[in-house]
């Protein structure tokens, strides 16, 4: 099951299907648990987006910053 999400127990509230959807819940999504969703649309071509990570640079990709240039500390 490539496509599993979870949902926080507080933000059942506010989930929602956007209307006219392709795709619908056999079940209300405010309930919890897992949801089964119907093609309401079957007989069209699907448009299957390429995932891509999510967040920011990854650590081996953030380049090093240099090193404080020399100083000296005087109690003053």
């Amino acid at each position: 099951m490539a496509e599993c999400y979870c949902v926080l127990i507080v933000q059942l509230r506010v989930m929602s299907m956007p209307a006219g959807s392709r795709y619908v819940p056999l079940k209300d999504v405010t309930v919890g648990g897992i949801i089964m969703l119907k093609d309401a649309r079957p007989t069209e071509d699907e448009e299957i987006i390429e995932l891509v990570a999510a967040g920011g640079p990854k650590p081996d990709e953030e380049a090093e910053p240099d090193p404080p240039e020399p100083f000296e500390y005087t109690d003053d």
